[in-house]
């Protein structure tokens, strides 16, 4: 009898507690703990998705997720002082340069030391049915198609966003491709004040892209590939450059680019090489931030300083080997399993499994 008048006594007790809770909207909730993650803005259509699944999960987590161009997504870390648990960009080889030299402030330690690459693209030339000349462009003829005074078509900035700078790339290697050297002047050079310029020494070819980006009415620039997407819905421009997986997402008409312009070939890749893109802007002089074309990667690495790591080592996990991996493939984001490293001995222990060392 008095041990089912304890248990009585106990269960009342529980009864009691959890109504006073129901009765007081201002007693706190049990507060989430913050995923915070900067990513390159092609991603955010499938981060958005997992972003759900994920919480799904692990429902005592927030995920939250911004969006900017490569180059503006580690600056956000590394020179406007803010914090994240994970930075994913289109370009791998920005972590290396931007973060492995950059130091934490009043410490020894670099920001990071390791990076992932875990998934690939390619460039298109997207477009609607109201496009100009949209019946007409072919893949032998598309740049004749942009440099038509009516034509006009944009590109992210180049000093900001990965795209921006591939664009660059490739729009010089459809030169040798086409056999037509005036490509490039035509399609950039011609509509900014100042120039966006090329010079060739030997086989090479480097462009310099002033301090100043200045485009005529022609081209439209853009922070991110994202933002150029409004501008191609609502006919302000006839065509842009964008990621295939973006164009696929968008259900956007694109004409596909032969792999020697592309940036999507591995076989291409001293081919790409052969231009490469250099800044004029003070910002960049001191980490050296001149691309050379590459095939597309995209990278990812935990901030030395994040405050929740192993929340973010489980979420890259999630993408690159649990149920994120078909998200992003379903999203045309394909993801390379197992993922390279440059520093397996430094990944968090949870990442070791899924990635293997860069050949």
């Amino acid at each position: 009898m008095e041990k089912k008048i304890v248990a009585v006594t106990i269960i009342a007790a529980i009864l009691v507690a959890a109504a006073l809770v129901f009765l007081n909207p201002s007693a706190p909730a049990q507060e989430k703990k913050v995923l915070k993650i900067y990513s390159a803005t092609s991603l955010l259509y499938p981060l958005g998705i997992a972003e759900g699944r994920f919480e799904a999960l692990y429902p005592d987590v927030d995920v939250q997720i911004e969006g900017h161009g490569s180059i503006q997504v580690i600056r956000h870390v590394v020179e406007l002082g803010d914090t994240a648990d994970l930075l994913m960009v289109a370009d791998y080889s920005l972590i290396p340069t931007m973060m492995y030299v950059a130091k934490i402030p009043e410490s020894t330690q670099s920001y990071s030391s390791w990076y992932l690459r875990f998934s690939e693209n390619s460039i298109v030339l997207a477009y609607t049915n109201t496009s100009k000349y949209a019946s007409e462009i072919t893949a032998d003829n598309w740049y004749n198609i942009l440099s038509r005074p009516d034509v006009k078509y944009g590109f992210p900035n180049p000093m900001i966003d990965a795209l921006g700078y591939r664009c660059l790339i490739t729009m010089q290697l459809a030169e040798s491709y086409y056999g037509d050297a005036s490509i490039f002047d035509r399609l950039v050079s011609l509509h900014f004040n100042p120039p966006i310029l090329t010079t060739t020494v030997g086989e090479k070819v480097n462009i310099t892209v002033p301090e100043i980006l200045n485009p005529e009415p022609k081209v439209y620039l853009r922070s991110s590939s994202i933002h150029l997407i409004p501008l191609l819905e609502t006919g302000t421009i006839d065509y842009c450059f964008l990621y295939l997986s973006n164009a696929e997402q968008q259900n956007f008409s694109y004409m596909l680019l032969p792999d020697e312009i592309n940036l999507a070939s591995p076989e291409m890749a001293e081919h790409y090489s052969s231009v490469s893109v250099n800044y004029k802007h003070e910002r960049f002089a001191t980490i050296s931030l001149n691309r050379t074309g590459a095939p597309i990667y995209y990278g990812l690495t935990i901030p030395a300083n994040a405050k929740n790591p192993d929340l973010a080592a489980e979420f890259v996990k999630f993408i690159i080997y649990g149920e994120g991996k078909n998200i992003f493939n379903e999203a045309h984001q394909s993801i390379i399993f197992p993922a390279y490293t440059d520093n397996h001995s430094g990944l968090p222990a949870t990442l070791k499994p899924y990635a293997e060392e860069e050949p």
